[in-house]
């Protein structure tokens, strides 16, 4: 379905905007970033000009949800006039016809038939002179009164956002729904397991190759193992983990599906894996915090730093996670010949994680 140039919202962790931009580049055509925001520490948002098919935005593994941008307002008062101001642009709005087609195409039954169901969800950031309920009902209000559909306010149907900061609000029709974030091959879940879309990132940050054999020596649930075959062509992919609830669970959810993959019980510590023969890693270490604690790490990562080296080839990539930067930092000083490529600050479940990319010289 080809369409002019439309502006979307995505939706991704926070931090991953850099990481979001370099995907954008495997579009089918080229994505602008507008803009880039943070709403209150729990979500970045990335506006950005697409020419194509908002399908292909759809396919994007790093982002958590897309929405075809309807309505921004820079310039609302500190008051509660803001209120007004906002439903009566919104009376006017001729994006919102465009967009509910738009989606109604993709997806026939969403809204249901004859009336169309809608439903507003609103976000607040900062000091407001009126409450998030009264913004959500101000737009639930306007999209009522419109003439485009016979809108019906209920709890399931096609889904308007509105987020604002102080005199900016923007909001967004949501196309994707909770398998983009979620994914449907997640069957089990273990404690403190990754997040796909933060998986999908760490393993974009090894850079795939068709050649790539593959390792996570701290596998969890499996989801990065499942990232990487999603990520493209590869030549093998390995992952093992101390737990063995853990190695069940990652099994099961990769199933008959991604092959060659094999999930092992072992120790990080200790790999059964053949010297130099990685050429890409990703690894989620514990945090110390729900698993292990900041003592086992000081123990732990050293020994894990060492051994990667060790399977790694020469040129190899490491994506490895933590909230434990002190850790990290002290393992890779006793570890000649791992260097950090680069360096991210990103927010995961609520807490500042940072995510090393390291390269075997």
């Amino acid at each position: 379905m080809r369409t002019p140039v439309d502006l979307y919202i995505l939706h991704a962790l926070p931090g991953f905007d850099a990481i979001v931009a370099e995907e954008l580049k495997r579009l089918p055509e080229k994505a602008v970033i507008q803009d880039q925001l943070v709403h209150a520490g729990r979500n970045g948002m990335i506006i950005i000009a697409y020419p194509g098919d908002v399908e292909d935005l759809l396919e994007l593994r790093t982002v958590d949800d897309v929405f075809i941008l309807v309505a921004q307002y820079n310039d609302l008062p500190p008051k509660y006039s803001a209120l007004k101001m906002i439903k009566e642009r919104l009376l006017q709005n001729t994006a919102i016809t465009a967009a509910t087609a738009k989606v109604r195409a993709m997806y026939p039954k969403r809204g249901g038939e004859g009336k169309l169901r809608y439903r507003v969800i609103s976000r607040q950031q900062g000091l407001m002179p009126y409450r998030r309920v009264d913004l959500q009902e101000t737009v639930q209000k306007a999209i009522a009164q419109r003439e485009d559909f016979r809108w019906h306010i209920a709890e399931q149907g096609v889904e308007f956002w509105v987020t604002q900061s102080e005199e900016t609000a923007l909001i967004g029709l949501r196309v994707s729904d909770e398998t983009m974030r979620h994914r449907t091959y997640k069957i089990n879940h273990i404690e403190a397991s990754l997040r796909p879309t933060a998986a999908a990132a760490l393993v974009m940050l090894t850079k795939p190759k068709p050649h790539d054999v593959f390792l996570d020596p701290m596998c969890g649930a499996g989801t990065t193992l499942i990232e990487r075959a999603l990520a493209g062509r590869y030549t093998d992919i390995v992952g093992g983990d101390l737990s063995a609830a853990a190695v069940e669970q990652a099994q099961a959810n990769i199933g008959n599906k991604y092959k060659p993959i094999r999930v092992e019980e072992w120790d990080a510590r200790a790999l059964p894996v053949d010297e130099g023969s990685i050429t890409a890693v990703t690894c989620n270490l514990p945090f110390g915090v729900q698993i292990s604690t900041p003592e086992e790490n000081r123990r732990l990562y050293p020994a894990v730093m060492k051994e990667l080296k060790r399977v790694m080839t020469l040129g190899a990539r490491a994506a490895l996670m933590t909230s434990d930067t002190r850790a990290l930092t002290r393992a890779l000083e006793r570890t000649s010949g791992m260097y950090v490529d680069t360096a991210h600050t990103v927010v995961v479940l609520g807490r500042r994680t940072h995510i090393v990319v390291v390269q075997k010289r």
